[in-house]
């Protein structure tokens, strides 16, 4: 994803007390994440947005797509280090598949979290950061969206065994056209373009390699599949559902607020 870093305010270096108190870890005390999961362009970004809009807690510092910039890069890294990237995910496929692959992955992700974890996923050193950070530990309902999330879920599961899976699928012809949609976009701009995203049917197989990977963890009883047009269709039926599944209580008007966020099937769709 063609997505840049922003500069961003880290504690200084000689603040250790305060620095380390940001950069902890998962507590024990913290409830298990919800991973929002689902191809790019699949819908994900409005599922997201409205489930936060019903108090599921998705980090502070987030890009336009409600995703934490140093997750994807976390992942896009790791994808690099196997010779693969977001839209060439089989080698990184392949490496998780052996015992080997998946208990590097696993070490690599968990390192990291221990290391940096509210960098990782949206949390400034800031009041508010530090605020949303506390209610962690006092058991607000979190999670993150992030579709390359899709691919290292095994190794997630891992971490965080008991995480609940919300999978967002839409139509694989929309996806993969809007796919390849935002790369033309993005050369016309002048960004060079990405290998393979100007065909169409070379997104119509990464459409379903992500889906398949997605796939392999509908046996848990922890995994719920929504069909975006579905969500489209009804908002606040399928929002509630969701609710449900992750475990918000919410009432009439903030479900009615977060179904009037997500777009008509008639209105061209740009979440990813």
């Amino acid at each position: 994803m063609k997505d840049r870093q922003r500069s961003r305010r880290e504690p200084d270096d000689d603040d250790g007390e305060a620095r380390e108190s940001w950069r902890v870890g998962p507590r024990a005390n913290q409830r298990p994440p919800v991973l929002i999961i689902g191809a790019h362009r699949s819908g994900t970004t409005a599922t997201a947005r409205a489930l936060e809009l019903l108090g599921l807690q998705i980090g502070e510092h987030l890009d336009s797509h409600r995703e934490p910039r140093p997750l994807q890069k976390l992942h896009e890294d790791y994808l690099h280090r196997t010779g693969a990237a977001w839209h060439h995910p089989q080698p990184f496929l392949k490496w998780i598949e052996s015992a080997e692959g998946k208990q590097d992955c696993i070490s690599y992700l968990r390192s990291n979290i221990r290391r940096d974890f509210a960098r990782i996923f949206g949390y400034r050193f800031n009041p508010k950061g530090l605020w949303l950070r506390a209610r962690l530990n006092f058991g607000a309902k979190w999670g993150w969206k992030e579709p390359r999330t899709t691919l290292f879920a095994p190794a997630w599961l891992e971490i965080f065994p008991a995480a609940r899976i919300v999978h967002v699928i839409r139509d694989a012809h929309a996806t993969a056209s809007s796919i390849r949609e935002r790369e033309l976009k993005f050369q016309a701009a002048g960004d060079p373009p990405t290998p393979n995203l100007a065909d169409f049917d070379y997104c119509r197989q990464l459409v379903q390699t992500y889906l398949t990977a997605g796939e392999r963890l509908a046996h848990s009883a922890n995994y719920q599949r929504v069909q975006f047009e579905d969500l489209q269709a009804n908002p606040p039926a399928m929002l509630e559902r969701l609710a449900n599944f992750c475990g918000l209580r919410v009432t009439t008007r903030e479900l009615a607020g977060a179904a009037a966020s997500i777009r008509p099937a008639r209105v061209r769709s740009t979440s990813s």
